[in-house]
């Protein structure tokens, strides 16, 4: 059921959260983008001075800021932009005290404790050094990376994201210059909260926590990760927080001119090409950043462009020549045996066709036509099933440019302001494989842009009460579609009954698909706004910060999903009912028998949804070398809605008149019901609690341990529950592929846009059901995860910092694979047509929209070993052992354990190791500069200096052990008993092979395995086997050559993938495929970089 639309709980419960918090006067925000120092001041017996004026100078811009301490002498200077500062400390009676040289990071409390000597204020001791490098202040388990890493480190498309792969505890689910994917610590690939200076930088419309800005390196200052214990002050996430700050200006005016380049003329071949895949890939830009007012106002601005033309061979499978023309007489399985094919309109008991070739006479015309648009062979198969005989090269174009302009006005020491405004503009054009682009599955284009316009306002009410408020302005739009989107494609094929213009997605099981999966969708506009304010409170040994946020989405679209149909064949269309090894999927298509059909076009929706959050935190300094850091925070995300009421729920227990059975399609705002399909989740309070401890007080050593619960966001949201605003058809066989739904020839059946009612959609007992609809549970809950750690970290002198961590992460209520609710109980099952058997005979699929009910547990060991650069050498490494269980599949993956729930009554059976877990994974980054040449040790001029000084040399080093992997079935032997799931394999022996005897052609045993038979399930897990691994060599060389104090040229050679390891992706998986058990693809080869930068 709704929630009543003229409910007050949600604002009652916020107003009184927000009271309780102190919230209800002012919004509220973060350091995110920020810093801070802090330590304690004490004469030379060590007793606390209290009433020491500190002052914080930034050596870069000469702002200062001061603070005192307290009672008994600690000092807190907050919000300190990311940079190299003095700190000064004065008392009368007392020498002035003042230390250069201390850097201040991103997001991370520095401690600094001060001796003051007997003297004249007017004498100064001056010390020059950094801060120590422990994290002494708080239990948040993270990685910092620090400036010298972006700018010097190997990066295979120069954007900040690609940094995140260097901490331990993570594992990258996917790559990419636009949005990368990364599973931190035991979260999912699509839990993170991405920030960039301090805000929001995520898809919040969508509920899908994507990165939707991932800058240029010469963009940013400086990263950092919080992987576990994170303080209150964060939230919207249980799979980390990523923060990234980017440049502001300075007193002194500095810039760059830069290009980078590559091309596939210097680069490796692919594994499986014959010739290497085409590249062009060009980035070029400018920085540039200075003083507009000394002292008061700075600006930066950075514009880079990025055009990407980028090769990518496929091996695909097409029908062979025979095959094209109805004869499967030599069509056979992987091990070489005969496929037979039967005729399915021979009657019940099916006539294999003579000599396994279908007639002319009774081959489709639509068949035949699309028969047609697939690319001939070109290659010799993979195997005796034929698998991977067609290989092409297609392009990835991308017109990539990003603008970055930032201002910073001080107005005073108690007034600060900055703006910041990016621009991300990325059309993509990708070129077809096939001859004929208008059935190509890959060739698409979209347009895309997006902006961010961010206000920051700090103001200090006094010297201990400091307001940060920030305000986040983020509109886009986006644009897509198959190439020939307005062809006419369906009336030249002569399919009847659609009214798209694209050509049909038509998916033949076991084949390469052809035609788009999207026919057309613009998104416009889309909001992700987002404001926050902290205010920051210091009183004695208490750091308090109190606070909150609210973002607003809306997401308005049209979306032609299926508006030319999906066409969808089986090897059920041509097999013997009940047998093995028979039936082939091309030739049901040529026969013209579907296994299923689906059309649908949407009406313009506009979706729209808040989120709100309020915390407190306290900072406590209980002793000198004991912190204690608590918090609690509320956050909740308020039920969709949608401007125009265009969205459905489902009533699970009403009785619909049309079968007088259960089961009721619902619509916002329509007959008394609320404008929300799910209730609010409003009771989402979230403890956090740490501590830091110096057991020996000799800033050496340090041991840190936190827990907390930490929400993450309610993903994903379905744009596509809008029953009733759609033109909708779901034609399923009823039997398992014995009847069909309808025939190619025929046409769609025409579908009409019900009434809305209590019976929208329905059938009455005995029709075929030709509706799908989906659901989110009316009693929705957001999804969270206990986290713990304990960590001990050692200085090892020479800027040096060893750490060993212990990191936990339970998560519950995750959102798992939308599942169909109208499996038919396995009690129940029998053979023939068992659609009034299912729960909800009046429907097809009954769609449980990313249910939250999924569990995970992580257990993970990381070691790292890190220097921050000094002395021309900076290193990370990390080494991570963990193990990482769960029940549902997350969708964003490094393995792929399945996509669904094989049984829906069964969901204890679908424990297993997760497609995240990494067992083993080993990452080691270093910059190292060369001691010669100008302003280094060795060399200082001369020829020699000329020719051999100004060096630098980066790596990046991953060695990774593979992910867990599941094996299914390519025919569904369950048929109408559930729609839609994998059906796995049954286990006879071990499937994997010794390494020793793994190949391309067969990377585990596939005859340790079977079908099961019909109507049952397999037995195997949903994580079988372990994918292959990652053997990765980067490596930059750069060539500075300075000349006079201010300018320099640098040139740049980076070599990714420098061993031309092959590293590849996961085999065919699917039971009865030509592909089952061979690797089809791997990842990018050798590719060379080469690059100049002119700097000021």
């Amino acid at each position: 059921m709704f929630e009543p639309s003229t409910s007050t709980r949600p604002r009652r419960r916020l107003a009184l959260v927000l009271a309780a918090t102190g919230l209800l006067p002012a919004a509220l925000f973060g350091q995110g983008s920020t810093g801070s120092i802090t330590g304690l001041v004490t004469d030379s017996s060590q007793a606390r001075l209290p009433g020491v004026t500190i002052e914080a100078r930034n050596a870069d811009t000469g702002v200062v800021l001061t603070a005192e301490t307290g009672a008994a002498g600690e000092y807190t200077v907050p919000l300190l932009q990311p940079g190299h500062y003095s700190l000064t400390a004065r008392l009368t009676g007392f020498r002035a005290f003042t230390q250069s040289g201390i850097t201040i990071e991103l997001g991370r409390v520095t401690r600094l404790d001060i001796s003051l000597e007997v003297g004249e204020v007017t004498e100064t001791v001056e010390v020059t050094g950094s801060a120590p490098l422990l994290e002494s202040e708080t239990s948040t388990v993270g990685q910092f990376i620090e400036n010298k890493t972006v700018t010097d480190m190997p990066l295979n498309g120069r954007r900040a994201g690609e940094l995140v792969a260097l901490m331990g505890n993570a594992v990258t689910v996917s790559k990419g210059v636009i949005r990368p994917r990364i599973a931190v610590a035991g979260g999912r690939g699509d839990q993170q909260n991405w920030m960039i200076d301090g805000v929001n930088s995520a898809n919040v419309a969508l509920e899908n926590p994507q990165a939707l800005f991932n800058p240029p390196v010469e963009s940013v200052q400086e990263l950092r990760v919080q992987q576990n214990g994170y303080s209150a002050e964060f939230g919207n996430s249980s799979g980390g927080v990523i923060t990234i700050s980017t440049r502001s200006g300075t007193n002194q005016l500095h810039g760059s001119l830069y290009e980078f380049l590559r091309n596939s003329a210097v680069d490796a071949r692919n594994f499986f090409a014959a010739d290497k895949a085409p590249l062009r890939w060009n980035v070029f830009g400018f920085a540039v950043g200075g003083p507009i007012i000394k002292n008061k106002t700075f600006f930066f601005v950075n514009n880079e462009w990025q055009k990407q033309r980028i090769g990518v061979t496929n091996l695909l499978t097409t029908p062979t020549a025979l095959q094209r023309i109805g004869d499967f007489s030599q069509t056979t399985n992987a091990a070489g045996a005969l496929t037979r094919i039967f005729d399915p309109f021979s009657g019940a008991t099916r006539q294999q066709y003579a000599n396994n070739i279908i007639p002319g006479s009774q081959q489709d015309p639509v068949g035949l036509a699309l028969m047609d648009y697939y690319p001939e062979a070109n290659r010799a198969p993979s195997n005796q099933a034929g698998a991977n005989n067609f290989v092409g090269n297609r392009t990835n174009a991308l017109n990539l440019s990003t603008l970055t302009l930032k201002v910073d006005h001080v107005f005073s020491e108690r007034d600060r302001l900055s703006f910041r405004y990016i621009l991300h503009d990325f059309p993509t054009n990708n070129t077809p494989v096939f001859s004929r682009p208008e059935a190509d599955p890959f060739g698409n284009f979209s347009d895309r842009r997006a902006y961010s316009y961010l206000f920051n306002h700090l103001h200090n009410f006094a010297p201990t009460v400091i307001n940060d408020l920030r305000v986040n302005i983020q509109p886009r739009y986006f644009i897509t579609g198959p190439l020939e989107i307005d062809g006419g494609w369906p009336a030249k094929l002569g399919l009847k009954g659609v009214p798209g213009e694209a050509f049909p997605r038509v998916n033949v099981s076991g084949f390469t698909a052809m035609g788009a999966t999207n026919q057309g969708r613009t998104q416009t506009p889309i909001w992700d706004h987002h404001v926050v304010d902290i205010v920051s409170w210091f009183k004695g040994s208490h750091s308090v910060k109190m606070g909150g946020e609210f973002r607003y989405s809306r997401n308005a679209e049209n979306f032609n999903q299926w508006e030319s149909g999906v066409l969808t064949f089986q090897p059920q269309g041509t097999n013997l009912p009940g047998t093995g090894n028979t039936g082939n999927a091309m030739a049901s298509m040529l026969a013209g028998y579907l296994h299923r059909g689906q059309v649908r076009t949407l009406d313009r929706i506009d979706r729209r949804a808040k989120y709100w959050a309020g915390f407190v935190q306290d900072d406590w300094k209980v002793r000198s070398n004991f912190t204690l850091n608590i918090g609690v925070r509320w956050e909740t995300h308020t039920p969709r809605i949608d401007a125009l009421d265009r969205q459905n729920g489902f009533d699970l227990t009403a009785t619909n008149p049309v079968c007088n059975c259960p089961g009721v399609i619902t619509f916002a705002g329509l007959n008394g019901q609320g404008r929300t399909v799910y209730q609010g989740d409003y009771n989402n309070f979230t403890p956090r609690v740490g501590f830091a401890w110096q057991p020996f007080g000799d800033n050496k050593t340090v041991v840190r341990s936190g827990y907390g619960i930490f929400y993450g966001p309610p993903l994903p949201g379905s744009n596509n529950m809008a029953a009733g605003f759609s033109l909708d058809g779901d034609f399923l066989t009823p039997d398992n592929g014995v009847t069909a739904p309808f025939l190619l020839r025929d046409g769609f059946p025409t579908v009409q846009r019900p009434e809305l009612g209590p019976g929208f959609g329905a059938v009455a007992p005995g029709q075929a059901a030709v509706y799908s609809p989906q659901l989110i549970d009316q009693q929705r809950q957001l999804g969270y995860s206990q986290m713990w750690n304990m960590s001990i970290q050692r200085t090892l002198g020479f800027n040096t910092v060893f750490e060993a961590s212990y990191l936990g992460n339970v998560g519950h209520k995750l959102p798992g694979p939308s599942v169909s609710l109208n499996q038919v109980d396995p009690s129940l099952w029998r053979s023939g047509n068992m659609q009034a058997l299912r729960p909800y005979p009046q429907f097809n699929a009954v769609t449980r929209v990313s249910p939250m009910w999924g569990n995970s547990s992580y257990h993970g060991m990381n070691l790292k070993l890190e220097k921050r650069f000094s002395h021309g050498l900076n290193f990370l490494m990390n080494y991570t052992w963990a193990k990482f269980i769960d029940d549902v599949y997350s969708g964003q993956e490094a393995g792929e354990s399945d996509l669904g729930m094989q049984n829906y009554y069964d969901r204890h059976n679908e424990k297993a190791l997760s497609g995240n877990d990494v067992r083993h994974r080993l990452v080691w980054s270093s910059v190292y500069e060369l001691p010669l040449g100008k302003d280094r040790k060795f060399l200082h001029d001369g020829v020699l200096a000329t020719v051999l000084g100004g060096w630098n040399f980066g790596t990046i080093i991953t060695l990774q052990q593979g992910s867990p992997m599941g094996l299914t079935t390519q025919t569904n032997g369950l048929g109408s008993a559930f729609t839609p799931g994998p059906q796995r394999v049954n286990v006879e022996s071990n499937p994997a092979l010794p390494k020793s005897e793994q190949t391309v052609e067969r990377y585990f045993d596939t005859t340790a395995v079977s079908a099961p038979g019909t109507l049952q399930f397999g037995n195997s897990s949903r994580a079988l086997l372990k994918g292959p691994g990652i053997v990765n060599f980067d490596v930059s060389l750069l060539k500075n050559h300075r000349w006079g104090e201010h300018y320099n040229v640098q040139f740049r050679f980076e070599a990714f993938n420098f061993f031309n390891h092959a590293n590849f992706n996961e085999p065919g998986r699917a039971l009865g495929s030509p592909q089952f058990g061979v690797i089809s693809s791997a990842a990018d080869p050798r590719s060379l970089q080469f690059g100049l930068k002119f700097a000021f």
